[in-house]
Formats: structure tokens, sequence, C-alpha cells
């Protein structure tokens, strides 16, 4: 029997102590941080760069970004790159590959260089490729040896169950959360209908009565204050027209279209109605016509209560950009709508309450508008979550399954 080394043993207690630490792992941000270090223990290496798949941008993008550094590095899934780690589960060697800088687009020779990279190692699960890492040369100059280039391979090859695991996990956090929604706006507009039906009977009757006192009024101050009382009824009605809308669940009627036209028709609508501020529109999709199946009237409802308010978040001036792409999600494929502004933000506890019925930040708002929204995606069989951007402002992310 072969008695081991010290050099064997380190390096199985190495592994050892690296699975027992990724079983406590739950979270995206650490994992990869914890595979970083990792990679700097096992080899001696200047600098590694991880890139995660990105669901929203459908990019793989640069995650441990340095002072001065772009924020927008990503390699393509149509680029070459991507599209030779998809099929290969070993290290490229891109220093002494110089064939491989015929596959490679203008952004992947571009991404290789700025980070210096000599080596790219993708990033694999049974559901394909989750991201890569970029590695530079050793510390000493001196090339790579074969079997640090065999335990790089095994530490990757060891990540896969733990990266499944934390995707997994975050896509069930976000199923439970929509599931949540749902179930208490279900439970809220069935208490909304119910008491809207009690309100619109004797409101009626307060109507007519005032409508009848105005005619026999002769007096103008005290006509314009019956005319106010008129007023106010007419706004009560429309929170009770909002709370029926909402509660009423109106099942979808399907029919194919273009997805992209709708959103640019919504646009051009909503650009005529608010005229009064600066605001730059940017679309960006994945193809110049998409095909959904879905209702159509229910979803520019959807996306005029959100690009509103995307407006209504920015003071004078300033951005509103719509991107969609696909995106996977449970294993099944979305439609991804991002409706991003560069306005002032929400603050993190109204954040929790924007679907919450009559929540609003406006001073003329019924806030319902969010709440109907979440009821169509919902009954489309898709997600709607909102939160704020790093670089300022907040975003809307809607997910429509494909089919």
């Amino acid at each position: 029997m072969l008695k081991k080394t010290k050099y064997q043993y380190d390096y199985r207690q190495f592994f050892l102590d690296f699975n027992r630490t990724l079983n406590t792992i739950k979270d995206k941000t650490l994992l990869i941080s914890s595979i970083i270090s990792r990679i700097y223990e096992l080899i001696p290496t200047k600098a590694v760069y991880a890139f995660w798949e990105n669901n929203k941008t459908n990019h793989f993008q640069l995650i441990n970004i340095e002072p001065g550094m772009s924020s927008d590095m990503f390699l393509a899934h149509d680029d070459g790159l991507v599209k030779w780690l998809r099929v290969n589960d070993t290290p490229l060697n891109v220093s002494f590959a110089p064939e491989f800088a015929n596959i490679f687009s203008t952004n992947d020779a571009k991404i290789v260089k700025s980070l210096d990279a000599i080596l790219v190692c993708p990033l694999k699960t049974n559901n394909g490729l989750m991201g890569a890492f970029m590695i530079q040369k050793r510390r000493d100059n001196k090339p790579y040896e074969k079997s640090e280039l065999e335990m790089l391979s095994m530490l990757l090859d060891n990540v896969a169950l733990a990266i499944e695991n934390v995707v997994y996990s975050e896509e069930r956090a976000i199923h439970l959360k929509h599931i949540y929604q749902a179930d208490r706006l279900a439970v809220i507009g069935q208490m909304a209908a119910g008491a809207a039906h009690e309100i619109r009977n004797p409101l009626t009757s307060i109507k007519s009565v005032m409508q009848y006192i105005k005619n026999d009024l002769q007096e103008p101050r005290k006509q314009k204050m019956v005319e106010t009382v008129l007023s106010e009824i007419d706004r009560i009605n429309e929170i009770l027209a909002g709370l029926l809308s909402f509660s009423r669940q109106n099942i979808p009627v399907k029919r194919e279209f273009d997805l992209a036209a709708l959103i640019d028709q919504t646009i051009d609508l909503i650009k005529n109605t608010r005229q009064q501020k600066q605001i730059n529109f940017t679309t960006a999709y994945f193809a110049p016509s998409i095909t959904i199946v879905a209702d159509s009237d229910q979803l520019k409802q959807v996306f005029i209560n959100i690009i509103i308010n995307a407006i209504d978040a920015i003071d004078e001036e300033g951005n509103v950009e719509i991107d969609v792409c696909t995106s996977k999600f449970e294993n099944e494929m979305f439609y991804t709508i991002t409706v991003s502004d560069n306005g002032k933000g929400i603050s993190e506890d109204v954040l929790e309450k924007l679907f919450d019925p009559f929540y609003t930040t406006k001073d003329n708002g019924t806030g319902l508008g969010l709440s109907i929204s979440f009821g169509i995606i919902h009954r489309h069989r898709g997600m709607i979550d909102i939160t704020n951007r790093s670089e300022g402002g907040a975003q809307v992310v809607i997910r429509l399954p494909q089919c």
C-alpha cells in the first residue's frame, strides 16, 4: 500500500473543507466570493474575475468589479467564447491558442484583453452554463502546471451542486413571495368587492338628492358647495370602480400579438398625455418582433400603470428604459420586461407595500394601479417585482411565460 504524501493529503483536506463550506452557503454573492477565495488558495494566480448569468440582461455579467474598471463588462450568449464554454468542460488557455481569436467576437477579445486573462474556465451545472472565471497569469509568470489545471477543473466541478441549490433557493423565495402576495390580494379583493357594492347603493341615492337640491338653489355660493359635493361623489365612484376592477379577476382573453409593437404603442400613447416633462424613452428588444399569446388589453393596462409611475418618479427630465429579453426561471422560459427610470428611487419601507391596495405615495393616487397590475400578471402565470437600481432610480421586472 502506497503511503500518502503531504502534497496529496493537503489537497484532499482542501476539498473536504471546501465541500463542507459549500453546504452552508445559501447566497449567490457569498458562493462566488468563496469560489474565488479557493481559487487563490489552489493556484498562485495574480487575479480572478467571475462572470455570472444575468437573467435580466441575458448576458454573463462581471461580478467582482474592481475600482477603475467598467461596470458594463459582459459576455454575450451568442458570441464565440460563450459558445465554446458551453460545449467544453476544461479551462481554455487563450494565451497559447491564437486560433480561438477567429471565433471570438470583438467584445470577447476586448474583455479578455482588458482583464489580461490567459485562462477562461466554464462554470457548469446540469442546467447548462451558469458562468465563467477569467484567470490571469501566475504571480511568478511561469506557465500553469498540468496538475494545477486539473485541480482547478475539479474545484469547479465540485461547486455545480452548490450553485444549483443557491439558484433553486433564490427562485423558490421569489415564487413563494409571489404566491403569498397573490393569496393576500385575493382575500382583500373579496372584501373590497363586498364593500364597494354596499357603498355604491347609498352613494347613488345621495347623488340623486344632491342633484335635485342643486336645481332648486338660487344662491351661487350654495350651488358651488353642492357642486363640490357632487364632484367628491364622482371621485368616490371612481375609487369604487377601481375596487371592483381589482376584485373582478377578469380571465385573460388570450390571442397572438407582437409584444414589442404593444409596448411601442403604449409609449406613444403616454407621450401624448405626459408632455409637461422632458422624458427620453429608450427601448431594447432582443428581436424586432416578439410573438406572445396573452391578453393585449390587460397587458397594455399594466404597461401604462408602470410607465406612468416611472415618469412620476422623475422630477423634470430624465430617462425611462424598457428592455425585453428571454430568461429561464424554474426551468421555464419567460419573456422578461424591465422598465427602469433614473428618478428618486423607492425607500425600503415603501417597497414592501407597493402592491397593497390603496397604498400610494401620490397626492391624487388611488393606490390600486399596481394591485390591479399584479393581478393581471398573476392571471397570465407571470411574476412582477419592483426594486431599486444601484445606479439610482427604480426598476420593474415582469416575467411572462413564452407559452
